[in-house]
């Protein structure tokens, strides 16, 4: 390949760059003036950010509470099928 056809590359790839940026700065001006025309009162947006916030709260705890319960099961059918590590008791109470 000769320095001129490289050459040109880099100058369609430098082009094609600088288009790309322009473009995307294009779309966070129009985002911008769009933002600036949506007049929202201000404890609707307090009260969308804590219905939002409570949302994730709950989720969170329901993740932690569904490996929890998977985290179990599984222990506990490791334990009923003996394929557990060592003597470390049954699942179920010992017939003394």
């Amino acid at each position: 390949m000769s320095r001129s056809t490289s050459r040109k590359s880099r100058v369609r790839l430098g082009r094609i760059r600088s288009a790309m940026r322009q473009q995307s700065q294009y779309w966070k001006m129009y985002a911008a003036m769009k933002l600036r025309r949506v007049r929202v009162p201000a404890p609707l947006v307090l009260l969308f950010g804590a219905l939002v916030s409570f949302f994730m709260l709950g989720v969170l705890m329901l993740s932690v509470v569904a490996i929890d319960i998977v985290t179990t099961l599984f222990l506990l059918c490791r334990k009923l099928l003996g394929l557990s590590r060592g003597n470390q008791g049954t699942a179920f109470m010992p017939r003394s």
